[in-house]
């Protein structure tokens, strides 16, 4: 799966908008200030491809060239043309949108994964009609097995369901994760929550369609998968109490049934003969969108011995687990991975890591990574061509390569870029400060007064580091001039003439950087 070129005039704050990938590339980050439209950018992708499903147009024109499968897919939609309002093109012959509808399993990716770590709903809400069919088809027992769906966004609650796959996989790079990133050693127990659903009370049994009595009368795919659970689990409980509910909501009376697994043995009896991974997976979100589980207890044992519950871990170790779970469950698989901010709850080093760690989680000629984020720690491991920054100009937002390689630059580096604009990393505080001593510093004729504040403005710099730190911007300047005019030298030390000189040099040096500066600042005004 790749997108190559995608070109929207108007979709939100998006006009006249136009992007382009490096299609050899499976990374792409996108980069920009707040309302930029790196969250609208993806929120169209999904609307696209949601109604390309379906063979549908969207609202707004768009124009788009993707390869999938091995074929090259361009479709035009305008949505202000009488007929033919979809105009698609595969392998350079055109196709109608009923072909196109029939033929989805090749000329769509099988997944289209997104997943956002802040609190709107935004992007989600895009994923609601390809689920609501899901959830209709899963009640219906339309489906022989409980395949992935195509459209999924990673709800946070998918998390645990991604640690016990973990659990299940065979893949021993999900095993080394476990230990190394997040220190577990090993699973414990699951405690299964189930309840009654809001259908409960109005399913019958029906003729000829398998259904499961001891849950409510539910049908569909996932009941196999069900009555292995329930063959599994100690001494199945039932139970009608009061559960507290988020607020608004009041305390209700709820029927639950409690499914107890007890150890690793056991949890592994959950997956069939010849089941992958990816299909258990499937199987436990089934039961959440067909409102089937309340909550699932998991207790794991740490590398130290401690045992902790799930919900101990950090919203980054969660956040860590759903997204990684999903890229290794899907890995051969031709799929679209969204990711807005996903680095929002990671500390530094993860950070920095993250993409490594994504990336050894894909394969790069199936999978394709889109994220979008403000972390210079998220491309400081990338080149120019992985990624795209997108910047607002009179009204129109401009997606465009930078100019140089991020990996080469440092975060520091990147923060004074253009891609940020920071003239430094200093707090604004401490370079006032400096903008008032480095002026009394090139005054010739000083004041006394002005002399005392020079030396008080000079300790208090020293007192906080300032000095011997490189993030000074008038250092910088001053010492990159210097670099150029000073003649290497071998000697350890230098001689009074050497002394002398270098005096000498840096005078004039100095000079000519306050010059740069003063002739920089009357151009601005």
């Amino acid at each position: 799966m790749r997108l190559i070129h995608l070109r929207i005039p108007k979709y939100r704050n998006l006009v006249s908008f136009e992007i382009n990938f490096d299609s050899s590339e499976s990374t792409t980050v996108l980069l920009g200030r707040n309302g930029t439209g790196k969250s609208n950018l993806i929120e169209a992708i999904v609307e696209i491809f949601r109604e390309l499903e379906v063979g549908q147009a969207t609202a707004f024109y768009y124009d788009i060239e993707y390869s999938c499968y091995g074929h090259s897919i361009h479709v035009e939609c305008d949505p202000a043309r009488p007929s033919r309002r979809l105009a698609i093109e595969v392998d350079g012959s055109k196709m109608s949108a009923a072909r196109f509808r029939d033929q989805v399993h090749v000329l769509l990716p099988q997944h289209v994964f997104a997943y956002y770590s802040g609190w709107g709903s935004r992007l989600e809400k895009q994923f609601e009609p390809p689920t609501r069919r899901r959830y209709r088809a899963l009640l219906r027992n339309e489906d022989d097995d409980a395949p992935l769906r195509r459209f999924f966004f990673c709800r946070k609650e998918y998390s645990q369901l991604a640690l016990l796959a973990f659990f299940l996989t065979d893949d021993g790079k999900a095993q080394k994760f476990l230990g190394e990133r997040l220190g577990i050693d090993a699973f414990e127990s699951a405690l299964f929550v189930l309840k009654k659903p809001w259908w409960g009370n109005h399913r019958g049994v029906r003729p000829g369609v398998d259904t499961e009595e001891q849950l409510w009368n539910a049908t569909g795919a996932f009941l196999p998968f069900v009555r292995r659970l329930w063959d599994v689990a100690l001494a199945p409980l039932q139970r009608t109490e009061d559960v507290e509910r988020p607020i608004p909501r009041d305390t209700e009376r709820t029927e639950r049934k409690y499914l107890f697994v007890k150890d690793e043995a056991r949890l592994k009896a959950l997956r069939a003969p010849f089941e992958g991974v990816k299909s258990l997976f499937a199987n436990l979100e089934a039961l959440y969108l067909c409102d089937l589980i309340d909550e699932v207890r998991i207790l794991v044992r740490m590398k130290n011995g401690a045992r902790v519950r799930f919900t101990q871990l950090s919203e980054g170790e969660q956040q860590l687990l759903t997204v990684l779970g999903l890229l290794l469950f899907t890995q051969d698989d031709e799929v679209l991975y969204l990711l807005d901010e996903p680095d929002t709850h990671l500390n530094p080093i993860w950070t920095y890591d993250f993409l490594k760690l994504l990336k050894q989680n894909i394969r790069a000629e199936m999978g394709q990574l889109i994220i979008s984020t403000h972390n210079p720690l998220m491309i400081g491991s990338l080149h120019k061509n992985q990624v795209r920054v997108l910047t607002e100009s009179e009204g129109q937002v401009v997606a465009s390569e930078p100019d140089f390689d991020p990996i080469g630059i440092g975060v520091e580096g990147l923060l004074k870029s253009e891609l940020y604009g920071l003239r430094s990393t200093l707090a604004w505080e401490v370079l006032k400060k400096l903008d008032r001593h480095y002026f009394l510093l090139g005054k010739v004729d000083k004041s006394d007064e002005e002399q005392a504040e020079l030396m008080r403005l000079a300790a208090d710099l020293n007192d906080m580091g300032v000095s011997r730190t490189h993030p000074n911007p008038y250092f910088e300047s001053f010492a990159n001039a210097m670099a150029r005019r000073r003649s290497p030298s071998s000697a350890g030390t230098l001689s009074k003439v050497e002394i002398d000189a270098q005096v000498e040099l840096a005078d004039a040096v100095l000079a000519e950087v306050m010059a740069e500066e003063q002739s920089d600042a009357g151009g601005r005004s």
